[in-house]
Order: structure tokens, then C-alpha cells, then sequence
């Protein structure tokens, strides 16, 4: 009989401790539930200047660029720097000639940016920023491999992740019906292009 008592009083502490361990789990779940949506309206506050890329970027380079923005870093000599670091790497090759008209590419594409897509400048260029900055760890890396380049292996993302960035920001009403592209007509990348006057006097403006 005493066995029988003290089974069933072990049985009922069990219970209890379980009633008592789901509602203290309840309790977290729901304490980090307000915790996530706090942290996500920090973020949004946070990034409210920048609703065209909040959430859409790779990595945490919103932070970052965002944050020099802020500190008054001019990003479009940033990404030209970026561009220009691995170009001094590059023996002269195929892709050393396509890295040079990838940042042709880059000017033309913020000036189509900022006539044809909402967002503002500052936004255009965290995107351009953050394009420069992957890409030239991407070709650092290609670098190491070999300083000659063969052109092959910057037709392939994340060089050809410069097609994305337009899609970032909505049309204009100006905007025409075929977006900006920078593969040739038979697929080839990236296509020639005359950069953009308007951006290089802004780089001149910048000491490029």
C-alpha cells in the first residue's frame, strides 16, 4: 500500500512538473516571439531610408554600406576602389578586359537607375556597393588561381548578379518596356558598353 502511495505521488509530481515546465516553455516561446518582433521593428526603423533593399541584399552589407553612407563615405568612389583593388591584380587577359567593362557596365547602369527607377541615389549605390564588394571577392579568389583570367569565368555570377540590381527598385512611369540588360543578344556577357558621361563627372567631382 505504501509503494502504491508513493508511486502515485511520484506520478502526480511528474504531472505537475510537466504543467509547470509547458507553461515556463510558453512563456519563453512567447517572451522571444516579442523579443523577434522588437528586434524586427528596430530593423526597420533602422533601414527605413533604404525600403527598396531592407531584407534583399546578400549578407549584412546593408549595415555596413548604410553606415558609411551615414559617415558621408562617398559609396561610388567606395565601389569604384573595390573595382580598382583586384584590377591592379589582373594580368592583362580576356578577363581583365570584361572586369573593366563591368564597371563601365556599373556607370551606365546608375545613371539608367536614376532617370528610369524609384529609390534614391544613396540606395542605387549600396546596391552597386554591395555588388562591387562580392564580386571582388569573388575575383580575388580567381586571382590566387591564376592573375591571367580567362574570360569564361566572369560570365557567371556574381558578375552576371548585375542584371538583378534594376530589379531592385521599381519602374519609373518613363521607363520603357524592356529593362536594361547587359548580355549580348546571343547570351554572351557582359556586352560592351560606353559607361556613362553624367557618372564620370561625378567621379571626377570625387577625385576618380
Amino acid at each position: 500500500m505504501e509503494i502504491l502511495i508513493v508511486i502515485l505521488l511520484g506520478i502526480i509530481a511528474y504531472i505537475l512538473w510537466r504543467i509547470f515546465r509547458q507553461k515556463e516553455d510558453e512563456k519563453t516561446e512567447i517572451a522571444n516571439e516579442k523579443s523577434d518582433v522588437e528586434y524586427e521593428q528596430k530593423k526597420k526603423e533602422r533601414f527605413k531610408d533604404y525600403p527598396h533593399l531592407y531584407g534583399k541584399l546578400e549578407g549584412n552589407w546593408l549595415d555596413v554600406f548604410s553606415m558609411h553612407a551615414e559617415n558621408g563615405t562617398p559609396l561610388l568612389k567606395l565601389a569604384f576602389l573595390l573595382m580598382l583593388g583586384e584590377s591592379t591584380k589582373i594580368d592583362y587577359s580576356e578577363g581583365s578586359h570584361k572586369w573593366d567593362i563591368l564597371w563601365y557596365s556599373t556607370e551606365e547602369l546608375l545613371e539608367h537607375l536614376e532617370k528610369y527607377h524609384e529609390g534614391s541615389i544613396v540606395e542605387h549605390e549600396i546596391a552597386i556597393a554591395t555588388y562591387w564588394q562580392v564580386a571582388a571577392e569573388a575575383v580575388g579568389k580567381l586571382i590566387k588561381e591564376s592573375p591571367e583570367i580567362e574570360g569564361k569565368k566572369l560570365e557567371v555570377a556574381p558578375y552576371t548578379d548585375i542584371e538583378k540590381i534594376a530589379l531592385l527598385f521599381p519602374k519609373k512611369a518613363n521607363h520603357s518596356a524592356k529593362e536594361i540588360s547587359f548580355f549580348n543578344e546571343d547570351g554572351s556577357f557582359p556586352r560592351e558598353s560606353k559607361s556613362s558621361p553624367h557618372i564620370r563627372e561625378k567621379m571626377k567631382a570625387l577625385g576618380l
